[in-house]
């Protein structure tokens, strides 16, 4: 376990540039791995999920969060 740490520490020490390569890699190997549609289902799949996990940590209704989203996109 001392050695997640140790590589979590210096992963967080590394600049921005160097955690958008190895996203980009990763994303490259899913890629390259699952396909192009696999890929693309999970990316999507991950972000409702990170949308659903947001709106549960801050208790919001969806007709609230839906009205956030309409709002925001046709108040003139």
């Amino acid at each position: 376990m001392e050695h997640l740490e140790a590589a979590w520490r210096a992963f967080r020490q590394l600049k921005r540039r160097w955690h958008g390569l190895i996203a980009g890699c990763l994303l490259w190997l899913i890629w390259m791995v699952f396909g192009f549609w696999a890929t693309l289902l999970l990316i999507i799949l991950g972000g409702v999920g990170f949308v659903v996990g947001r709106i549960m940590e801050e208790n919001e209704s969806w007709k609230d969060v839906i009205d956030k989203l309409l709002s925001e996109r046709f108040d003139g």
